[in-house]
């Protein structure tokens, strides 16, 4: 049985759906939801294809709902950015901005914001660039 026929054994609830289509707004959210609304009504893969502008993605939105549920289809996309510092530079800068002064570094300020923390690791490239 493929995920088509899986998905027209599932009923969906609509008041759910109506709930979490309004509650999130973002958009790749919403276009999940409304793939699935719209292959739970009969339509094919390919007119929700056409439809919504989605095409590798699908069957795995249809796994997730027939997994999980409605609620696995809104979880927010997560991305794991790989630290550029090495841990125990990250806790020498992390000690730095919290018991130091920016204006020990050569700044005019005293409160540490985005723009001094970069000039700062930029001036001292040698103690905080990876090797």
């Amino acid at each position: 049985m493929n995920l088509s026929q899986q998905l027209r054994l599932v009923s969906l609830e609509k008041k759910q759906w109506q709930r979490l289509y309004y509650k999130n707004q973002q958009s790749y959210m919403r276009q999940r939801l409304s793939a699935i609304r719209h292959l739970s009504e009969g339509k094919s893969r390919a007119e929700v294809t056409k439809l919504l502008g989605c095409t590798l993605t699908l069957a795995r939105w249809v796994k997730t709902y027939l997994e999980i549920g409605l609620e696995g289809i809104v979880q927010p996309i997560k991305h794991q950015v790989k630290s550029r510092l090495e841990q125990e530079k990250r806790q020498e800068l992390k000690r730095m901005i919290l018991e130091e002064k920016p204006t020990k570094y050569g700044s005019d300020r005293e409160i540490w914001n985005s723009k001094i923390m970069g000039a700062v690791i930029s001036r001292s490239a040698g103690k905080f660039t990876s090797m």
